[in-house]
């Protein structure tokens, strides 16, 4: 059973799922809160698209790979990615970021006092879902998912305050964006992977390598993302060319750049990036090896993620094979 055929089967369960929760909660008198969440999640009359549920997903396939039952695990799949859209929400707000998918944020069609609003209610709901392991496993499974998922709450917002410091931080190494982006995009990803081991009932050193493999995998995943923000096809990713450089992002290649390159640096700090300086800018990242550096160090997480699946579970079975495919797509994914 290939990637292809679990998605198939496993995405509209999740969609199905998320929807179901969520139109199980009471919002008398805040109909429009209910119509704020369902927007930002893709849902509702306008319609709308939404991300691709990769954190359920894994969460799914984990539980599977680890011969445990899917079924058990959907209150933690869904939990997870209502907690991941709560993020996605403050962050278009701190971002100041006006579009997502290819619409209106949240905060900017009702507000910004609404938005913070609605991002609350959806942590709140993910820390309700997450309850439901009580009656798919047991109420221990349910109490240390909980504290899990709580301590990697805490993660993602010092990973958070981490990327917005570095905005105004003049100088800022590439071991401080990787640790960055270790506690912000990788520890939700870590969380799912061990999560769906949690619920397949493993021993602690699996659970262990598990949240490793996830972790690696989540870095790949970002240092990927950062590649496309500037060398992506626009086409493809539904973006302007270089729009991380145009919107003055601070990514790993634009952090490279700035300590290897003096030229690049300076237009950075000085002139700003512009349509009129954007590809002598994007031609000086690639002389002074960002772009190398970026594209190997996404192999390199990538192939880290492979050799701890290896380790964990060298008698293969579909959902294994099945994590095996979703590494290799993400690494080598255009948008």
């Amino acid at each position: 059973m290939s990637l292809a055929t679990l998605q198939k089967e496993l995405l509209p369960k999740i969609e199905e799922q998320l929807k179901t929760y969520f139109n199980s909660l009471a919002f008398e008198n805040s109909q429009e809160l209910q119509e704020m969440i369902a927007y930002h999640m893709g849902w509702g009359e306008e319609g709308g698209s939404h991300g691709k549920r990769i954190r359920p997903l894994l969460v799914l396939l984990t539980t599977g790979a680890c011969r445990g039952k899917i079924e058990n695990a959907f209150p933690a799949a869904i939990a997870i990615e209502y907690l991941h859209n709560f993020t996605l929400i403050h962050d278009d707000i701190e971002d100041d970021a006006s579009i997502r998918h290819g619409r209106e944020t949240l905060w900017k069609k009702w507000g910004l006092a609404q938005g913070i609003n609605a991002g609350d209610a959806l942590f709140s709901i993910a820390q309700l879902a997450i309850l439901g392991l009580e009656q798919t496993c047991s109420q221990p499974t349910a109490l240390q998912a909980v504290r899990e998922f709580n301590q990697t709450c805490l993660h993602l917002t010092r990973g958070q305050y981490l990327d917005i410091a570095f905005e105004s931080s003049k100088s800022i190494s590439v071991e401080a964006y990787l640790a960055m982006i270790r506690g912000k995009t990788a520890a939700l990803i870590s969380l799912a992977t061990r999560l769906g081991g949690l619920i397949a009932r493993q021993e602690q050193n699996i659970l262990n390598k598990l949240a490793q493999f996830g972790e690696t995998l989540g870095m790949a995943f970002q240092i990927q993302d950062d590649y496309l923000g500037i060398w992506g096809d626009p086409q493809i990713t539904g973006k302007s060319a270089a729009s991380d450089l145009i919107t003055n992002k601070k990514t790993l290649p634009v952090i490279f750049g700035l300590q290897n390159s003096e030229e690049f640096k300076k237009i950075w700090e000085i002139e700003g990036i512009s349509n009129e300086n954007l590809d002598k800018s994007v031609n000086l990242l690639i002389t002074c090896g960002a772009q190398k550096f970026t594209k190997t160090q996404a192999e390199g997480f990538t192939n880290q993620a492979f050799s701890i699946l290896e380790g964990l579970f060298p008698q293969r079975n579909p959902y294994s094979n099945a994590l095996y495919e979703l590494t290799e797509l993400l690494l080598y994914r255009q948008y």
